[in-house]
């Protein structure tokens, strides 16, 4: 026998579905996932920026010719290329060595006015247009901060020679050398003469 519906129990049919909750729209992966290249600053769980001095030792800073490199505890690593906004440049490195102790503007600057922030350990930082454009590295920490293949404060000509071409002369500045887009100083123009400072990317050098 043919089961049928009354007109009746159709209704309430029709009226159960309407209230029925409608299934959850699983968000567009586009609106959940992060992009990775966006992500500028260590994330909290590696890096306490509001506090970082706790766990700045973890933390090591390379140098290169167009950007610095922060080297985590886990070996990972955050760039910060030249052309990187001011505030995200200087919040970064305040991740690895606390606060700037000094910020302010140079005029006086051969490429004309820029920003700076020194931080401890000799390593300033430069800006320009609030983008940043370069560093400079001084002498009051022997050996702290390198590049990928360990020139440093306190290398010498030998050793700078062995890594790369450089050229080396006599300006206002003192025995000055560039070996690419780096340059620095150094104690002496001989074989064992040692790095006492180095910069890169756009700097205000007192010459």
């Amino acid at each position: 026998m043919t089961n049928k519906l009354l007109p009746g129990a159709l209704a309430v049919l029709g009226l159960l579905a309407a209230c029925a909750p409608e299934p959850a729209t699983k968000p567009a992966e586009n609106e959940t996932a992060t992009n990775e290249s966006e992500i500028i600053v260590p994330p909290a769980h590696e890096t306490n920026i509001a506090n970082a001095s706790d766990e700045a030792a973890g933390l090591g800073v390379n140098l290169a010719p167009d950007e610095l490199t922060l080297v985590l505890p886990n070996g990972s690593a955050r760039h910060m290329p030249f052309g990187m906004a001011k505030a995200d440049a200087v919040k970064m490195l305040t991740a690895a060595l606390g606060s700037p102790i000094e910020q302010a503007e140079n005029q006086d600057c051969g490429a004309g006015s820029l920003g700076y922030a020194a931080f401890r350990d000799g390593l300033s930082l430069y800006f320009q247009d609030d983008k940043f454009a370069g560093w400079d590295l001084d002498g009051r920490e022997n050996g702290k901060f390198t590049t990928g293949n360990g020139i440093g404060i306190g290398t010498t000509r030998k050793e700078l020679e062995a890594a790369g071409s450089v050229e080396v002369g006599e300006s206002t500045i003192g025995h000055e050398f560039m070996m690419g887009d780096l340059s620095g100083l150094l104690s002496s123009a001989a074989p064992d003469g040692k790095v006492t400072n180095l910069w890169a990317g756009v700097t205000c050098i007192a010459r």
